[in-house]
């Protein structure tokens, strides 16, 4: 006695669409590991960094003339 089983069954096949389901779902979770480990680390050098105080750092920009006209002698 013969009988025609295939050689696989409809459950074990995958389509196309299942394939973009699935590199999705990964592409998601690979993101979201990602995020977590970089927000982690940026939040752990942020607490090891010195707090400043704005009074700490004074930066002064001239205005434009008031450069040129050192540059220029005007």
């Amino acid at each position: 006695m013969s009988y025609n089983v295939p050689s696989r069954t409809s459950a074990t096949q995958s389509t196309g669409v299942d394939k973009a389901i699935a590199s999705l779902l990964v592409a998601g979770v690979t993101f979201v590991l990602g995020y977590t480990v970089v927000r982690a680390g940026l939040a752990y050098e942020a607490q090891q960094a010195p707090n400043f105080v704005a009074e700490d750092v004074q930066t002064v920009v001239g205005h434009q003339g008031a450069i040129w006209s050192d540059v220029a002698g005007f």
